[in-house]
């Protein structure tokens, strides 16, 4: 496979995690409750298993005792016996695979946008580590830890900003980035077999995107957001035609109609001036007229007076 991008991704100045203390045996509680608490290693935080069960990485954030600041730690544990610990400045969002590798979003002391990704062997070696100028919102790691992601916040004027990174950890390698069409995911699969990475969303349907990038879902996307009457990818899908983007106009009928009954009251003038764009789409300019006097009553700056002016008076030429 041609990658679009072989960027190194690791940075020599991060700092490795200290040697293990000793193999020392520990008993996790059994729940899978967000928080654990780990009195042998005198240890309260979060915690993330491995698919197997085999490992479990344990994580907290930075902590203050008055007015001294002490960093985040993080542990991983194999079956019982810990293997690897070590102190990250705000460590987020763990995940561990099936081979130990585990990665890490340290969000870093600074009050500026920024945040760093990083990634380890199961001895606790860094694999790599990633700085952005953004804060870091989520990430995601394989099954097996080859492949791992990282998606960043809105940094405004930075070109980190909402992008999705996507690693190679056993080439200690970053293989693309982009700025996802669909916008950021709750989490990230890597279904087995497959050169593809799934953003999952709780309250979408999942999506496909290529190694390079590609989004490979781009359709379904379209036509469910055009039913949920989501606006600006309404008028992306009129822009395109149903060719490109698997979108028929009674879709796109069904969807700013949507968006006008259910949809947010302040676009609601908005929604009615795209129902006219598509009825006007689909030659039918009474629809579109009507539609058009709708979005002028709520807006009368809504941008479609001289386009109405002129269906009025060719209804009456």
């Amino acid at each position: 496979m041609s990658w679009l991008k072989r960027l190194l991704g690791r940075d020599d100045d991060a700092e490795s995690p200290a040697a293990p203390p000793g193999g020392t045996r520990i008993a996790l509680p059994r729940h899978d409750r967000g928080v654990v608490s780990v009195p042998e290693i005198d240890f309260v935080g979060e915690r993330a298993a491995s698919p197997n069960g085999r490992y479990t990485l344990l994580w907290h954030d930075r902590r203050w005792a008055g007015e001294i600041v002490s960093a985040g730690r993080f542990v991983l544990v194999d079956g019982e016996t810990v293997v690897v610990e070590g102190r990250m400045e705000r460590p987020q969002d763990g995940k561990v695979a099936d081979s130990g590798i585990f990665i890490l979003n340290d969000w870093g002391a600074s009050d500026a946008l920024s945040g760093t990704f990083h990634a380890f062997r199961p001895d606790g070696s860094a694999i790599l580590s990633r700085h952005y100028w953004a804060n870091l919102l989520n990430n995601g790691l394989s099954r097996d830890g080859r492949l791992a992601a990282c998606q960043t916040c809105d940094a405004p004027g930075s070109p980190d900003s909402s992008v999705l990174t996507l690693f190679d950890l056993h080439r200690g390698e970053e293989l693309a980035r982009w700025t996802p069409e669909s916008g950021w995911a709750n989490g990230y699969q890597f279904p087995e077999g497959e050169a593809r990475i799934r953003v999952v969303r709780h309250d979408r349907p999942s999506l496909d995107y290529s190694l390079e990038g590609e989004f490979l879902d781009r359709q379904l996307w379209l036509q469910d957001e055009t039913a949920r009457g989501t606006l600006h990818v309404i008028r992306k899908a009129l822009a395109e035609g149903e060719s490109a983007s698997g979108v028929s106009i009674e879709a796109l009928r069904i969807g700013a109609r949507h968006a006008i009954d259910q949809g947010d009251e302040r676009f609601r003038a908005e929604a009615w001036r795209l129902l006219g764009e598509v009825e006007e789409s689909a030659d039918e300019p009474a629809a579109a007229l009507d539609a058009y006097e709708q979005a002028l009553a709520l807006n009368p700056k809504i941008g479609v007076a001289k386009r109405a002016a002129a269906l009025r008076k060719a209804s009456t030429a």
